[in-house]
């Protein structure tokens, strides 16, 4: 019999279809918490983050959420630039209308 709404059949549990494969284990407390102590220091958690997304054999939630830390860094970056490049053209103009009104006094 099949559904009306949308042409399959019925609900099944198909709970074998989600456990084939093996599932990862458990990262422990501790092993979050060294990775993220070493992400607080500047040039090796970018370092580790590239080395744990490139991990073939490694812990699959540890390999998903490097690939997502490295993604939200390199956002970071990136509107970093903008905001850096918004903040100096700011100053320059600001700069530029002190020198037109520095050569207005001086008249």
């Amino acid at each position: 019999m099949l559904n009306q709404d949308n042409g399959h059949p019925p609900y099944q549990h198909q709970s074998s279809m989600y456990h084939q494969e093996e599932l990862a284990p458990v990262v422990k407390f501790s092993d979050w918490m060294i990775a993220l102590v070493i992400t607080a220091i500047p040039v090796l958690n970018f370092i580790m983050l590239i080395v744990w997304a490139m991990e073939t054999g490694g812990n699959p939630n540890r390999v998903n959420w490097a690939k997502a830390c490295l993604v939200v860094m390199c956002l970071q970056i990136v509107a970093g630039f903008f905001i850096m490049g918004a903040f100096m053209g700011a100053i320059s103009h600001f700069m530029g209308g002190l020198s037109q009104f520095n050569q207005l006094s001086t008249w």
